[in-house]
């Protein structure tokens, strides 16, 4: 039996598709929500439409790419940084999305669950917005972790996730090996133990 799962959220545990329709990620779910204003929409699809094909260009080096995908998020983040977003609104602009988890979903979580395997979700997309996504489809259990990017919300501070790493998905990205990953799973399993994380 696995000690561990570890999985990505977007496009992995959620569906690309469904119904025939394109299925939102958990940022496109923040960015065509009511509560964005339609000039900070307009600014993000342009956003989108310099940068996607850069993403996607098969004639470019991952090494190319890099620092046109870490303007790309540093420019989104920004634009949804000056929409000061509540976290009340997260679970309604959930819940008008179209966003749906994969065929299976509740026998997976469920199975984890009740045999104590930790579910370790790495994602690159918004936490709040991802963690409200299975919280609604109830399957939110206490094994459930989430390393995400978490936004900051201008409320009474909240208690902050000892798991949360800033720019967690621009650390990602610049290392090519599992060794980033590794560590983070080993610092969330042994909380306590400072020790060397690599190589375990």
């Amino acid at each position: 039996m696995a000690e561990e799962v570890i999985s990505d959220f977007d496009m992995t545990l959620s569906r690309f598709s469904y119904n025939g329709k394109r299925c939102p990620s958990s940022y496109n779910i923040l960015d065509n929500s009511k509560i964005i204003s339609e000039e900070c929409q307009k600014e993000l699809t342009a956003l989108f439409h310099h940068y996607y094909p850069i993403e996607i260009d098969p004639h470019r080096t991952v090494k190319d790419k890099f620092p046109h995908m870490v303007e790309w998020w540093t420019k989104a983040h920004n634009l949804l940084c000056q929409q000061r977003i509540r976290k009340c609104q997260i679970a309604q602009v959930v819940r008008e999305s179209t966003a749906v988890l994969r065929e299976g979903y509740q026998t997976f979580f469920h199975t984890l669950h009740h045999a104590g395997i930790p579910l370790f979700i790495f994602s690159a997309g918004i936490g709040d917005v991802l963690e409200e996504i299975i919280r609604q489809m109830n399957v939110l259990h206490p094994n459930v972790h989430i390393v995400s990017n978490y936004m900051d919300f201008d409320e009474d501070v909240e208690e902050r996730r000892e798991r949360y790493m800033d720019a967690y998905d621009i650390v990602l990205e610049r290392d090519e090996t599992l060794d980033v990953v590794n560590g983070l799973l080993q610092h969330i399993l042994h909380p306590g133990d400072h020790g060397e994380l690599q190589g375990r």
